[in-house]
């Protein structure tokens, strides 16, 4: 194989909450738990800009920029001529072959685009039955291979369905990680990088997939593990908040090219240890149809903005106190309103100044 500095898997649709280097402990997951343990894991790593499918070309969303983009408006144009060679590999069943196939061609950093973990599932029964008991068997509960990605009302039984079967569909893909992972692994010069497009909503919040622009937790909370070369800071977890747009400027300063003006920073003050955050708060942004909705999410609060920039219609908010409450069950805006106040103003300044010539 040609030598390789950076090789990144940027799955869709990968929830964080089904890993176990994320503190899931009843999905098996052990390479990527490896590769943690091996690497640098970033705790509060926050899509800015999520989609569910690989629509937008690399180049013009935020972590071919390093710049915020706003729904609505022009992607910014990038400022660098350096880029990766960009593989879109949609299929999970042939993920590591297709994968090891686009490692040949030569250059220094390859950022592979999927695979999707989004339904409809196509895997083998024996696959997506792993995590079915006998129990759910004699139940008649069996895999949900083609669950709506629709606002849903979901009984009992329906979400251990899509739970289960979303549990069989995470272990194959880390079967598949894997497979490429061992092909990889005695290049030692080499820096890994797992992370996600975006999560993926299983029925927390009345939806399956993203009907609508709803950040909540399962959708923005995606991973993000680097084994960097010849495993330097094995083991370092990272618990500042970190984006998207940050992996541009981490992956110029790592091929040693100038970082032009971004607003995404470099995550090597942090994997050095030298600095204990990259930014204040995180910022995720995004419109399907005629609905836009913010989200700032804070070390502490996660405030949620919904119908932004609707003329016709009164903003809707809420609050939400981190880490305590993981998966956004308890809306504390009403208890909170002044905190929420401030953290809105500063949300509309912020958002108003990346549309002004100067951001």
């Amino acid at each position: 194989m040609n030598p390789m500095k950076i090789i990144v898997i940027e799955a869709l649709g990968l929830h964080l909450g089904y890993l176990g280097c994320y503190g899931n402990d009843w999905v098996a997951t052990p390479n990527l738990d490896r590769l943690a343990l091996e690497g640098v894991v970033f705790d509060w790593h926050f899509a800015d800009q999520p989609e569910l499918q690989a629509r937008t070309p690399w180049n013009e969303r935020s972590v071919g920029t390093g710049i915020y983009v706003v729904p609505g408006q022009n992607a910014p144009r990038p400022n660098t001529s350096a880029r990766p060679n960009v593989v879109q590999i949609d299929s999970l069943a042939d993920f590591a072959d297709r994968a090891m196939t686009a490692l040949y061609p030569n250059g220094e950093w390859l950022w592979i685009e999927g695979p999707s973990l989004l339904p409809p599932w196509t895997l083998d029964d024996e696959l997506l039955e792993a995590y079915f008991d006998e129990d759910d068997v004699e139940e008649g509960l069996r895999p949900w291979r083609n669950p709506p990605l629709d606002v849903v009302a979901p009984d009992d039984a329906q979400i251990l369905r899509l739970q289960n079967t979303y549990a069989g569909v995470v272990t194959f893909f880390d079967a598949q990680l894997g497979k490429l992972l061992d092909h990889v692994r005695d290049n030692e010069d080499l820096l890994i990088c797992v992370t996600a497009r975006s999560g993926l909503p299983l029925g927390e919040h009345g939806m399956i997939g993203a009907p609508r622009p709803a950040l909540h937790d399962e959708l923005v909370h995606v991973p993000l593990v680097m084994r960097l070369p010849r495993k330097e800071k094995a083991g370092l977890r990272i618990a500042a908040l970190t984006q998207p747009i940050d992996l541009l400027p981490t992956f110029l300063e790592t091929l040693s090219q100038s970082i032009p003006p971004m607003h995404g920073n470099s995550l090597w003050p942090l994997i050095r240890e030298e600095v204990e955050a990259a930014r204040p708060f995180a910022l995720s942004m995004m419109r399907i149809g005629e609905h836009e909705s913010w989200l700032m999410r804070t070390p502490d609060h996660a405030l949620h903005v919904a119908n932004a920039t609707a003329a016709d219609e009164t903003p809707k908010f809420q609050l939400f106190m981190k880490p305590e409450d993981r998966w956004e069950v308890n809306d504390l805006h009403q208890q909170q309103i002044e905190s929420a106040e401030e953290m809105e103003a500063e949300l509309r300044r912020f958002v108003q100044s990346l549309s002004e010539p100067e951001a």
